[in-house]
Order: C-alpha cells, then structure tokens, then sequence
C-alpha cells in the first residue's frame, strides 16, 4: 500500500496542534516545527509516534537519521518518504 507521505503529516500537523491548544501558521517545507509552529519536544514526540503508527515505518530505527535533524516540515517530510522508498 502506497502512502502519501505529505498528506499523512499534514493530518497529523493539524491533530497534534489542536490538541496541543496551537494555532498553525500558513505553512511550507521551510517552516520550522519549533520556532514557527511552536511545537514542543513533547508534542514532536506525539507527532512522530503518530506519523510511524500511520505509515508503518520509523526512519529513525537507520543510525543516519537523527530526531534532532528534523527541524522542518520538509525535513520531516523527506526522513519519512526516504524510509518508504528504501523499503520499497
């Protein structure tokens, strides 16, 4: 099964932001998760665990990829679709 990697985290974006009282901005690949969506360690932690559960996948098991290099939508978006495509 093929998965739309954007969608997934997008949806997730939104669910993790409502539930964390966050207002998000209009947003694109550049926009930082911390410092422009105010999301905390905490609810990065939330937002990864969904996104895996959701695609099946946890790029962070490969020692090259670190959850601290994930600072961005577009980061976070490519960790993901990386791990798909190497499955694949």
């Amino acid at each position: 099964m093929q998965h739309d990697v954007r969608q997934v985290i997008e949806k997730t974006l939104r669910l993790v932001a409502e539930e964390n009282l966050l207002s998000l901005p209009a947003y694109g690949d550049d926009t930082e998760l911390v410092d422009e969506m105010g999301f905390t360690s905490v609810s990065i932690a939330m937002l990864l665990f969904r996104v895996e559960v959701e695609l099946g996948v946890d790029p962070f098991l490969d020692e090259n990829v670190r959850i601290t290099d994930i600072r961005t939508v577009g980061d976070l978006c490519r960790v993901y679709s990386d791990c798909l495509a190497a499955q694949a």
